[in-house]
């Protein structure tokens, strides 16, 4: 019986999730599907973020990290800590007011309007190929746990989540995302908080830890302090453009209920990434010879099996709390960023629907391919939010630099887009994170054209500048 309860705790999860999720299935138009017609409170922003940046493959590669090299698994997701703070004071109302003024559902939108339309197919390949491999890394993160605990082939795991995730996305949208997570962080932050502390008293303390482990192990910059600060920059500068984070922007009801629902998650970031770090830690003094993207599950297994089922449901919830977010975003911006402006303009509410949808079976069955053949998990995250820095740095200096012009725009998000993603699938030549040769090949194309640029203030900053001053009169 004791062997079986990890299997009927997470069976029981599951179907309660699947319940609540099928629970909010209704015809709904791009505006309820997308963005929930702006109807989210604070808690359903706090839960909706919360557990969408947290994700499943993000808690398993921070563990799998932390085995690894230690503590400095945690910027990955102290990176979206500082990403969050500086998104509510340097972003929020940008995309709010396009939101409200401008009738904007998603960030290549965003930057078309600021921009023009050559920097929203940029931004849309960028969403899309970021989005992409961010995830792809759910399903094979949730086989890691899942499989062990059904005895079940990895691969068959990982392509049973893909198929539900994808059911899911289908038969939800943003509103059923958001009252799904509520459960889904709860039980995120209750159930690993149990298990590390339990972890950490199994092993007999930091102090068997220190002893067992090398120095190293309890730094926070591993491998070395200028790969620490270009994945903290990196994260952080990205989710200045984040489609996470922009998505509960536009969702929420208000800009006061936006700014504060995502300060309070990035509060609750800040203490949660020592968690799945402090397992896999002590996995690798209690088990040292296993595979790094199992200590999260092998060590909560050594611990009982009420803890493994703890853990279970914890990487579940994680998993399934973005997975289907993580998807939908990729297809609003497909259907609102290249389908209605480059093969059907004028195409209506239930023809954009039924392409979404399409699309959602055709993205989340060619992403598992790519999930299944990739390396590291936190790697490919943290690469992906390095791609989404350049984007990020051009976005901040056209709010606040007026001579950003439409050309230098454009021409510095390619160059540094191209040079980021380069970088990223080339596995960081040199050992130089993409950060810094995708930042300064940004900064220099800026620089050239802002040269030659007469304007002393762009008509994208004006535009935006008006859109600010209409929505705070509006109080939306």
């Amino acid at each position: 019986m004791p062997d079986k309860l990890p299997l009927y705790m997470l069976v029981a999860y599951m179907a309660v999730t699947i319940a609540v999720g099928m629970a909010y299935i209704r015809r709904q138009t791009c505006k309820q599907y997308f963005i929930a017609s702006h109807s989210l409170s604070t808690p359903l922003i706090i839960a909706l973020l919360f557990s969408e940046i947290i994700a499943g493959a993000g808690t398993i590669g921070n563990a799998a990290e932390a085995f690894r090299s230690g503590y400095s698994s945690v910027w990955a997701n102290w990176g979206m800590f500082l990403g969050c703070i500086l998104f509510v004071f340097l972003a929020a109302t940008f995309f709010r007011a396009m939101c409200i003024v401008k009738g904007v559902m998603s960030v290549p939108e965003a930057y078309g309007h600021i921009f023009d339309k050559r920097s929203r197919v940029v931004m849309l390949l960028n969403v899309v190929i970021v989005y992409f491999i961010l995830y792809a890394m759910q399903p094979v993160a949730a086989a890691a746990i899942i499989g062990p605990i059904f005895n079940a082939d990895i691969t068959l795991v990982t392509w049973i989540m893909s198929a539900i995730f994808i059911l899911m996305t289908l038969t939800g949208g943003m509103t059923s995302i958001a009252k799904m997570n509520v459960l889904h962080a709860v039980v995120m932050y209750v159930g690993l908080t149990v298990v590390s502390i339990k972890a950490l008293h199994y092993v007999g303390g930091i102090g068997v830890l220190q002893q067992s482990l090398p120095p190293s192990y309890f730094t926070f910059t591993q491998p070395n302090i200028f790969v620490v600060i270009a994945q903290a920059v990196g994260t952080a500068i990205g989710f200045l453009a984040s489609a996470n984070v922009v998505s509960t922007t536009f969702s929420a009801k208000s800009l006061a209920t936006a700014k504060r629902g995502i300060f309070i998650a990035a509060v609750l970031i800040f203490p949660f990434a020592l968690m799945p770090a402090t397992i896999g830690i002590c996995a690798k003094v209690m088990m040292p010879d296993i595979q790094p993207n199992a200590a999260l599950f092998f060590m909560a297994n050594e611990l009982g099996s009420l803890f493994s089922g703890l853990v279970g449901m914890a990487i579940v919830a994680a998993i399934w709390s973005t997975g289907p977010a993580l998807l939908l975003i990729i297809c609003t911006t497909i259907t609102k960023d290249f389908y209605t402006v480059f093969v059907r303009p004028q195409a209506t509410d239930g023809e954009q629907m039924m392409f979404t949808r399409i699309i959602v079976v055709v993205t989340g069955i060619s992403a598992t391919f790519f999930g299944m053949n990739a390396g590291s998990i936190l790697n490919q995250m943290l690469g992906a939010f390095q791609i989404r820095s350049v984007v990020g740095i051009v976005l901040v200096l056209a709010l606040y630099y007026p001579r950003i012009s439409k050309d230098g725009a454009f021409w510095s998000m390619l160059a540094g887009g191209i040079v980021a993603s380069f970088w990223h699938f080339a596995k960081n030549p040199w050992g130089v994170a993409p950060l810094w040769p995708a930042a300064a090949v940004t900064l220099f194309v800026l620089f050239v054209f802002n040269i030659f640029n007469k304007e002393r203030e762009s008509e994208g900053y004006r535009m935006w500048r008006d859109a600010a001053k209409e929505l705070k009169e509006k109080h939306l």
